[in-house]
């Protein structure tokens, strides 16, 4: 390159610019192409002709440029965009090899699932590269030629100025639902760097379903928002030896689902639910469906939900959504077989793209947004703590501000909980049933509103149950009270049926 040539390349700059800042000078415009062959201003140029010969168009240079432009005039463009626009016309601009490990594998964004792996490829790419330095999260931080990417992650603002071809290592991410957006979110960030700044990045993944990882990675970078292309990024594996790998195609078509027979039964449904629940669940195959239990456990109403799978089958395949990665995965297991049986996915996400329909979830670690946009053509079945409808349904959709609560009682089939009660010869269930049959849920506007609603169409009503069980002597109050340990409604429940009886009493 020569002076000459830099002058018409400021122009092209100027141009550039003058969309956005029109009163730049010409003088401004030879300060900022200084920054191809790394001076400071043009005088510098004229006093170092040797440095400005040596100088090439290319995405290094550029690079010094678009950090110049952003950091004086706001301007964000990469220096593969800059080099094509300040390329001749109709030239096409390849991209340039890599600044770090020239020869190496193809810059994109690499997966595994192994420890083991990404250690190897420490090693591998510090004996390639004569020790490099390597940008890493938790999976890679404690390499000795590693940096720390701290807080902020992929994030970080610094990764922009990081030599081409450099290796970043990401993770652990896990991919379960309280995770899918967060994993999916730090993917696409590294599939943007890939593509831009031609950094080699490796992975590190945590998934219950290791055999459909790169369908589910391919699913997360298409489904972010405002997405482009971002999944041309995603080339392959690490492989146990450290070798970056290319996989071709990345993704595949998913599995087809293999139709299993249910186990589940209608036994653990009592009796006066049964009907109610079958009739509601005939015609339907998409909405939401929640299940509570009075008694505080891990898997609350989980009993109910297997017993629905008996009378949903016409829905469609069924499979269990795994809602986060515990200390003590042993607990995912404490389930009746019905559900134990079905596939254990990752997210509704996953589930539904690869034709699942009726999709068993955690409440807890689910988005109420989710519930609503994917109870549009599945069905969403979920159990968890709650002695009426009310309180199972409020605990559902925790995660989601008020509009998203009247979206999603709009989405409801049936509420239905259970609270079971010690009796002198047993036990006795008492049920609390709400059951949609087209109610307008348009006005409803407070969390008030939405309780009273819920309270006031229910087709059972625990309270009368539970008034014939005291009435007949079957149960005492204290057993009531120790069965309904969250309940806000018993106390003034059973304080009325006090003064009910000194009325009565006393006349």
């Amino acid at each position: 390159m020569d002076i000459q040539q830099l002058k018409l390349l400021a122009g092209l700059v100027r141009g550039l610019l003058q969309p956005s800042h029109p009163s730049l000078g010409h003088g401004q415009a030879l300060d900022l192409i200084a920054a191809l062959p790394g001076l400071r201003n043009w005088p510098e140029v004229i006093a170092f002709p040797d440095r400005v010969a040596a100088t090439e168009l290319d995405t290094t240079s550029t690079g010094r440029l678009a950090f110049r432009l952003k950091k004086r005039f706001a301007v964000d463009m990469t220096p593969q965009e800059l080099l094509t626009a300040l390329s001749p016309p109709g030239v096409v601009v390849p991209r340039s090899a890599p600044h770090i490990w020239p020869t190496g594998p193809v810059p994109g964004v690499y997966l595994t699932t192994s420890q083991g792996a990404i250690d190897a490829l420490l090693e591998a790419y510090e004996d390639a590269t004569d020790g490099a330095l390597i940008y890493a999260e938790r999976a890679g931080n404690q390499w000795g030629s590693s940096i720390d990417l701290g807080d902020y992650g992929l994030w970080s603002s610094g990764l922009d100025r990081v030599p081409s071809g450099t290796l970043l290592i990401v993770g652990p991410l896990e991919l379960d639902q309280q995770s899918w957006n967060d994993t999916a979110d730090r993917l696409e960030m590294a599939c943007n760097h890939a593509l831009t700044s031609g950094h080699r990045i490796a992975v590190l993944l945590d998934t219950p379903t290791p055999e459909t990882l790169h369908e589910d990675i391919r699913l997360m970078v298409m489904s972010r928002p405002n997405h482009t292309d971002e999944e041309t990024a995603l080339v392959g594996v690490v492989t146990e030896d450290g070798e970056l790998e290319p996989c071709t195609p990345f993704a595949r078509p998913w599995p087809t689902i293999e139709l299993v027979s249910t186990l589940a039964t209608t036994d653990a449904v009592p009796p006066p639910l049964l009907n109610p629940l079958r009739d509601a669940l005939a015609e339907r195959t998409s909405g939401v469906l929640l299940f509570g239990s009075g008694e505080i456990k891990d898997h609350s109403g989980i009993e109910l939900v297997a017993a629905s799978l008996a009378l949903t089958e016409h829905c469609g395949p069924a499979a269990r959504i795994m809602p986060r990665h515990r200390s003590t995965p042993s607990k995912d297991w404490d389930v009746p077989e019905a559900i134990r049986q079905l596939p254990f996915l990752p997210s509704i996400e996953s589930a539904y793209a690869q034709g699942y329909r009726r999709l068993i979830y955690n409440p807890g670690y689910t988005r109420a947004e989710q519930l609503i946009e994917y109870g549009k053509d599945a069905l969403l079945i979920s159990g968890w703590y709650g002695s009426e409808v009310s309180q199972v349904f409020m605990g559902s959709a925790r995660h989601g501000g008020m509009k998203e609560e009247e979206s999603l009682l709009s989405r409801i089939i049936a509420i239905a909980s259970t609270v079971t009660i010690p009796t002198s010869d047993g036990e006795a269930v008492v049920a609390d049933l709400f059951v949609a049959n087209g109610q307008d849920v348009g006005a409803l506007m407070r969390f008030k509103e939405v309780d009273e609603f819920l309270v006031a169409h229910r087709l059972l009503r625990w309270e009368e149950e539970l008034a014939h069980l005291l009435d007949t002597g079957a149960v005492t109050s204290n057993a009531v009270k120790e069965a309904f340990p969250r309940s806000h409604g018993i106390g003034t429940f059973l304080d009325e049926r006090a003064k009910l009886k000194k009325t009565a009493g006393t006349t």
